[in-house]
């Protein structure tokens, strides 16, 4: 399925207009009302490791596990 094993993000059904169903003026404002059909949303899923991610996880992980080292510059008197 298309689910984020960490944050459990899945595909959702949502509203979709191809236009606006504003007024065209004088005329009344259902003169050029869209149809509005279900979508289903997916979310981007990668695999990394195994693990299927969106890409807000996969990011998250990604930058947990490059941590810059701390150098110290020595100080010369």
């Amino acid at each position: 399925m298309n689910i984020c094993q960490i944050c459990e993000k899945r595909s959702r059904k949502i509203s979709f207009s191809r236009h606006k169903k504003g007024s065209s003026g004088a005329g009344g404002t259902w003169a050029l009302r869209a149809p509005i059909t279900k979508k289903t949303q997916k979310p981007n899923l990668h695999i990394y490791m195994g693990m299927k991610l969106c890409t807000k996880c996969l990011k998250t992980i990604k930058k947990a596990a490059v941590k810059p080292t701390q150098t110290t510059i020595p100080v010369v008197a």
